[in-house]
């Protein structure tokens, strides 16, 4: 043997390999040895069919971005009211915030953990009451922005047609 072929059987031993076959210690082939099955995956699953006002969520724009956004905010932030036109789902991976839904005249508090599926086309904001981080998915029509800040930009036509004589 050459000192590098020495050198290498002598790593391997020490390494626990050996050149020498080994039988089971029940004296069985390993080929007869039975491998147990990988567990299943058990992904925990929950299904939103509405949004934390009650609105029933219908098909987003076609076709459509997914436009994803995380952000942190200092404990007092206020995000200001807005809304939205599609739907918007945000896991709130760490801290506490406070929502309150003018439209619904709903105040909800949320924790780390916990999916928001923002209100549609209702006025909220969110106060936040511990630091937070959030990750926010939208479907949004190619190029587009999924939120209105408050106060509305002012409608293309009047809101109100007088009454046609």
């Amino acid at each position: 043997m050459t000192w590098k072929t020495t050198a290498v059987f002598a790593a391997a031993l020490a390494g626990g390999c050996s050149s020498q076959h080994s039988e089971p210690a029940d004296n069985q082939s390993a080929a007869a040895a039975p491998v147990p099955a990988p567990a299943p995956a058990n992904p925990v699953q929950t299904r939103y069919d509405q949004t934390m006002s009650g609105q029933k969520l219908t098909r987003p724009p076609t076709p459509f971005q997914l436009l994803v956004t995380q952000a942190s905010y200092k404990q007092g932030h206020v995000i200001t009211c807005h809304r939205h036109t599609w739907p918007r789902y945000v896991y709130l991976q760490a801290g506490r915030l406070r929502v309150t839904n003018y439209d619904a005249r709903q105040v909800k508090e949320f924790t780390a953990g916990q999916i928001l599926v923002e209100a549609i086309g209702q006025w909220h904001q969110g106060e936040v009451l511990e630091p937070v981080t959030l990750v926010a998915f939208e479907q949004v029509p190619p190029g587009g922005e999924n939120s209105t800040p408050w106060p509305p930009p002012p409608p293309a036509a009047p809101p109100c047609r007088p009454w046609a004589r």
